[in-house]
């Protein structure tokens, strides 16, 4: 049985949202450690450009994690631009090339998030690598992909540094969902075993289950 806390009448599991690193479980949060680490070595003054691709099965915590790079590495939520796979075309590569001597007014750095990176067309890809070469630097781009790298051509894998996420254990999934809701072990155990790895699932059934708690 989950009991209904004041923590849960604060938030909902599916409106939860990682907060900081100390919020990830898994791969996620060793991959966000090292890479805000290097964001901050790169705002610090070292000069480069950032090119990361997260890639793994969904709801492991890619996009959080490139959240959270590019705000550590921009400063400003202006000076990032985030975007899904599906609508990048040829066109906006070309506009963004064409922008790659601009600065930005907010930030010394400019970061791109291309989500589902996997689902640009194949001719916008090839031209997304002449982009990637030519990036001056201030510029990041963060990309996330829920196919295996394999699937993705070999040039532009070369392109990134290349981070797989793995999904987080059960154990650490139950801990998660037992720390921030008013829930019994067994219970937080079983939506755990349930979610597959996917904390996203593991929400969706956290809420379905704070849901019937209130009835």
């Amino acid at each position: 049985m989950v009991s209904v806390g004041a923590t849960l009448a604060e938030v909902s599991p599916l409106n939860w949202r990682p907060g900081s690193v100390d919020d990830l479980i898994g791969p996620a949060r060793r991959a966000a450690e090292a890479l805000l680490a290097k964001a901050r070595r790169l705002r610090a003054g070292e000069r480069g450009t950032m090119k990361v691709l997260l890639y793994g099965p969904p709801g492991v915590g890619k996009t959080t994690v490139a959240a959270m790079v590019a705000a550590e590495l921009a400063g400003s939520p202006l000076a990032v631009d985030e975007v899904n796979g599906r609508l990048v075309t040829i066109e906006a590569v070309k506009g963004w090339m064409g922008s790659l001597g601009l600065g930005n007014l907010f930030s010394p750095w400019s970061v791109r998030i291309i989500n589902e990176l996997d689902r640009c067309t194949r001719d916008a890809q090839d031209l997304l690598l002449s982009y990637l070469d030519g990036l001056p630097p201030g510029r990041a781009m963060i990309g996330t992909s829920n196919l295996q790298l394999d699937l993705l051509t070999e040039r532009f894998q070369t392109r990134f540094q290349a981070i797989k996420l793995l999904p987080p254990d059960t154990d650490e999934i139950a801990d998660l969902l037992s720390s921030r809701w008013d829930i019994d072990p067994a219970t937080a155990a079983r939506i755990a075993v349930g979610s597959g790895g996917c904390v996203r699932a593991a929400l969706a059934d956290m809420e379905s289950a704070v849901d019937l708690a209130r009835l």
